[in-house]
């Protein structure tokens, strides 16, 4: 989808205080030899704030930092891949009351569930809205998640690779701001859904702890075998996710300055990412996100802002903001820095 029109006016992130990734392994918390391959320096932890009251905060200083009242705010969608809290609940209303309040009375606040591609995929979700009618002035889009235990072990619940950080991100889409939004697109392949489910059978309530490494190797057992080699398979989701955004925005890969992609370990970044791409580890923000973890659908909101506000991104540079989420999906965003935001600190 290619966007005309919209910028990101504000941009703001929470993150809790950074726990050491070396302190977790001696703790025997954190293989070794995954450290080893991952090289992540921390990961940010939680210990007091849910999520919705993280991505509250973010919300409350991406709308500061974009001069936009609430009133202005014709939509809210709030995009998260964890437990919020509280069971049977929506979280997007609680953000909405909280940031928005009675100003906000038409406008919808709603719940994505892309995992952690959720955020752009709100993003898209977004332009589409504005792009519909013209009088909407602005979307509010966060994310916020908290991966605690006893449901959710941050150093081992994923594959070697991933571990998970806590805290929450919003954005701003307007008519006028700091990054003009170039393009948005997702590409799915639900054939894959299974990779995060495995032979698990339906509960009739949450409560099991996740455990995503024996749901994968279920599935790669089970009907993975049918689908051939499923990292070729997610490999060629996310190239032609990339090159359909790209072709949108009329632009080629060569004409992108920085990459945001999830914060994974620096081997799976490597050999997932930059090398299916060929792209210089120095265009990413893994010096960023080796220090947060994979804050669920946040990384590519977090990475953005830190290239802005830090001037690694300047005026007229291009970002590639890459998502993926499990299901799967693939959302990808361009977008072009016309102007350093403001706020910063």
């Amino acid at each position: 989808m290619r966007c005309d029109g919209l910028f990101l006016s504000g941009l703001a992130h929470h993150l809790p205080a950074p726990v050491d990734a070396a302190g977790a392994v001696a703790e025997g918390r954190y293989d070794p030899s995954d450290h080893a391959a991952d090289q992540y320096a921390s990961v940010t932890v939680a210990t007091g704030e849910a999520p919705p009251e993280m991505a509250a905060a973010a919300a409350r200083l991406a709308l500061r930092r974009a001069g936009t009242p609430p009133g202005d705010v014709a939509l809210l969608l709030h995009a998260s891949a964890w437990f919020q809290g509280v069971d049977y609940w929506p979280a997007a209303a609680f953000v909405h009351r909280e940031v928005l309040g009675e100003a906000g009375r038409y406008a919808p606040a709603m719940d994505v569930q892309q995992m952690c591609a959720g955020a752009l995929g709100a993003l898209e979700l977004a332009a589409s809205y504005l792009a519909a009618e013209p009088a909407r002035r602005a979307a509010l889009v966060t994310t916020a998640d908290r991966f605690g235990g006893p449901g959710f072990d941050r150093w081992r619940a994923d594959l070697s690779g991933l571990v998970y950080g806590d805290g929450g991100a919003a954005a701003v889409l307007g008519r006028e701001g700091f990054a003009r939004l170039l393009s948005v697109g997702t590409v799915v392949d639900t054939e894959l859904e299974g990779m995060y489910r495995g032979d698990e059978p339906f509960a009739t309530a949450p409560g099991r702890p996740v455990d995503v490494r024996a749901r994968r190797a279920a599935f790669a057992a089970g009907a993975g075998q049918q689908l051939g080699g499923i990292g070729d398979r997610t490999t060629s989701g996310l190239t032609e996710a990339i090159d359909r955004t790209l072709k949108d925005a009329g632009l080629a890969l060569d004409d992108i300055h920085r990459f945001v992609f999830p914060n994974v370990g620096l081997r799976v970044l490597r050999t997932r990412y930059c090398e299916p791409l060929g792209i210089d580890l120095a265009r990413t923000t893994w010096d960023w996100g080796r220090r947060t973890g994979h804050v669920g659908a946040a990384d590519q909101l977090t990475g953005l802002a830190h290239l802005a506000e830090s001037g690694r991104a300047g005026s007229g540079d291009r970002v590639l903001l890459v998502g993926i989420g499990a299901g799967f999906a693939w959302t990808c965003a361009a977008v072009e820095i016309t102007a350093r935001p403001d706020g910063r600190g």
